[in-house]
């Protein structure tokens, strides 16, 4: 996308897969098996109760955390997981599924819709296309659900809950 950076690298904010994807690798000597990749979708979301599940301490329950452990794959087991992940960056917010992704800003900037399966390069914003309308909407409906039921503002709101502040300093 001729981007250098992270998602804050462009204007509006982006949620390109070059700048949101990090691989998560574990080495845990005698525990872990050497070469093992998994394919399953985690969050950074994930890795504060997964520590503690690996730890063997139980996560306090805490309506406002959202991540989930995913030490069972560590140990080799094959939990049931949702390949599902959230993303916020101030005024962006996207779902991201194995198949699309969905990128949602406020009104200012152009949302977007990216069918992976047939557009991997995220070159096609899909959003206004008629046949994709149906995920869209439900991408959406999810997208927004997920942040309400966790008490976070609409996007519209961001800055309620992104605190920017500019510091000036002076000799």
């Amino acid at each position: 996308h001729g981007i250098w950076g992270k998602g804050n690298g462009t204007w509006p904010f982006n949620m390109y897969e070059e700048s949101i994807s990090v691989p998560m690798i574990w080495n845990h000597a005698g525990r872990i098996a050497r070469g093992r990749v998994e394919s399953n979708m985690i969050s950074s979301y994930d890795f504060f109760p997964t520590i503690l599940d690996w730890c063997g301490v139980k996560a306090p329950e805490d309506r406002a955390r959202v991540g989930r452990s995913y030490a069972p794959m560590l140990r080799g087991d094959k939990p049931r997981w949702t390949n599902r992940l959230y993303f916020e960056y101030s005024m962006v917010r996207a779902v991201r599924t194995e198949t699309d992704k969905y990128v949602e800003r406020t009104k200012e900037w152009p949302s977007e819709y990216f069918d992976l399966e047939h557009d991997p390069g995220e070159k096609e914003n899909r959003l206004e296309k008629p046949e994709a309308a149906k995920r869209v909407a439900e991408l959406r409906g999810d997208l927004r659900s997920w942040f309400a039921k966790r008490g976070i503002e609409p996007i519209e709101e961001w800055r309620k809950t992104a605190k920017q502040e500019l510091t000036v300093y002076s000799r």
